[in-house]
């Protein structure tokens, strides 16, 4: 019976090797901690790995020379990867919300985040959540999950015309595609909820301890559009297409133009919509409807007020 390969093992033997060519098999055996046998099934199995195409001049060339080991055509996996300004920015604005949203606990990506940072030149205070306020619910919902306690949440539901007060015994909350979701039990309801936290205007956490106990099972948050839900219709530009997948609800329709493709989306959460957008980083465009386009472009000079302002505190800069 062949031996299956530890995949995580191959990827790290690749620099691993290109770094030290010559390395004999037991070298690698010894510095993997694993047999001789294993290392030779996986640079086996190397060479059958490389770039997309997969042709002759795509392959991890792995040649062993009596006991010794050289490895090319991998120059690929020898430098770092470089990401884009945007990709980058994208990368700490992620990672600055989980930090935020873990607090304490967030422990090494706290480091790495500071890190990026100054990598980055970027000052700490210019990297903000574009809803800031779900960012604070987050963290009260946890607590209150913690600490077992109901909570009392103002809440507009796709139904609600305004916000209503609802009675919830907090479950577990949730990330998903870019926005936070609480499993919840809700009193008035006398059933198991899912609640958009965008959706939700303010927050009290009750001294009242939770009383339906958190069940096996929670379902995943999924958004099923309804007939009253605004269309909008996207101008997506080649670095923007990840919109069509990131968006768990399929297009209404879809269509080539210039510079791009069109796409018709039914949207239920504007304010999450506009982050999308914001996030595809100018490759991504809103033509229908207006007020939309608005709220992409309110967004984005927010944002941009920020940066100046938290820029301007860093260094000490005044226009008085």
């Amino acid at each position: 019976m062949s031996r299956v390969p530890d995949v995580v093992r191959m990827l790290t033997l690749v620099p691993w090797l290109l770094e030290r060519p010559g390395a004999s098999i037991a070298e690698i055996a010894a510095a993997f901690a694993t047999t001789e046998e294993a290392i030779r099934t996986e640079l086996d199995h190397l060479d059958y790995c490389g770039l997309p195409g997969l042709g002759g001049g795509d392959l991890i060339d792995v040649r062993i020379l009596g006991d010794t080991v050289v490895v090319g055509m991998a120059d690929e996996l020898r430098r770092p990867m470089r990401t884009t300004p945007a990709e980058t920015l994208r990368l700490l604005l992620a990672a600055s919300q989980a930090e935020r949203m873990l607090g304490p606990a967030a422990g090494a990506l706290t480091r790495a985040v500071a890190k990026l940072r100054a990598a980055l030149g970027v000052p700490e205070d210019a990297v903000v959540v574009v809803e800031p306020e779900a960012g604070d619910l987050v963290e009260e919902l946890r607590a209150a999950v913690v600490a077992g306690r109901r909570v009392r949440i103002s809440y507009r539901g796709r139904g609600d015309t305004t916000a209503v007060d609802r009675d919830l015994d907090p479950w577990r909350l949730e990330l998903h595609d870019g926005a936070w979701y609480l499993h919840a039990h809700d009193h008035g309801a006398g059933a198991a909820r899912i609640f958009r936290l965008d959706r939700a205007a303010a927050l009290r956490v009750t001294e009242q301890p939770v009383t339906v106990p958190v069940p096996a099972e929670l379902e995943a948050p999924r958004y099923v559009p309804g007939p009253e839900d605004p269309e909008v219709e996207v101008l997506l530009g080649p670095g923007g297409t990840w919109l069509l997948d990131a968006v768990t609800v399929a297009p209404e329709a879809t269509g080539a133009a210039p510079g791009g493709r069109t796409a018709r989306f039914r949207v239920g959460a504007p304010e999450w919509f506009a982050r999308l957008i914001l996030m595809a980083g100018g490759h991504a465009e809103v033509r229908d409807p207006s007020g939309m386009r608005t709220l992409v472009h309110r967004r984005a000079l927010a944002g941009l007020e920020r940066l100046e302002r938290s820029s301007g505190a860093a260094s000490g800069t005044s226009d008085a």
